[in-house]
């Protein structure tokens, strides 16, 4: 995911969000540490879900050991994502992989990573 700002936003609850998702995923290798144990980094992969807000907050971090396990977590929760459009809620019935990514691409939003 880019982290580029757009020119035109959506006013919801109080918020400027870029797009009608009130959250993104972005698919990261990061390298974690402990703060109370002499551990010594691990090298992982991240599923950071952020705010669609100025800025892109962080809601939350979501750590893996391998890639493929990081894409496969986000593919089962981005079709979940809750829109603007819906007041909020996450779509129900909840779309297929599939049905997300053909909303992604008509939405002109940017692809999820494969």
């Amino acid at each position: 995911m880019e982290l580029e700002e757009l020119s035109m936003t959506i006013h919801f609850d109080g918020q400027e969000y870029y797009d009608d998702r009130l959250f993104v995923l972005e698919l990261a290798q990061v390298t974690t540490r402990s703060l109370t144990r002499s551990e010594a980094p691990r090298n992982r992969w991240a599923v950071i879900t952020r705010r669609n807000i100025p800025g892109y907050s962080p809601f939350r971090s979501d750590d893996f050991g391998t890639r493929e396990e990081a894409i496969q977590f986000l593919h089962q929760i981005a079709p979940t994502t809750p829109r603007i459009s819906l007041g909020g809620k996450s779509p129900t019935p909840e779309p297929t992989l599939p049905e997300y990514r053909a909303w992604l691409l008509s939405s002109g939003l940017e692809a999820l990573p494969e």
